[in-house]
């Protein structure tokens, strides 16, 4: 597992941030709500580059082990992920301490 990015939460099921472990692309991101999902399985979020583009989906999963939430990520632009989507989760950032930014740590 490695860390690709960073992300701050900036409200309920909103993050900003920016991918950087890439060696593809780099640049801002931000999750934000996405709107009239058409199943109970839609993603909450979408994943959008700085230039509008969306770039990715990401869902609020409950970790079977521990019962807490946490949000998974999958980037399927293809100038990142050529080949199939990069899936992530949002993890606590060990080298920070404001407990609103995560890693986002590539599976």
């Amino acid at each position: 597992m490695s860390n690709i990015g960073y992300v701050k939460q900036t409200g309920e099921h909103r993050y900003e941030g920016e991918l950087s472990g890439l060696l593809t692309w780099r640049g801002k991101i931000r999750l934000q709500p996405l709107t009239g999902a058409v199943s109970a399985n839609a993603p909450e979020m979408e994943v959008v580059a700085e230039n509008g583009a969306q770039i990715g989906t990401a869902r609020v999963r409950v970790s079977k082990k521990s019962g807490n939430p946490y949000v998974n990520v999958a980037i399927k632009h293809p100038q990142i992920a050529r080949g199939g989507p990069i899936f992530a989760n949002l993890g606590p950032a060990n080298d920070q301490d404001d407990e609103e930014v995560f890693a986002i740590i590539a599976n």
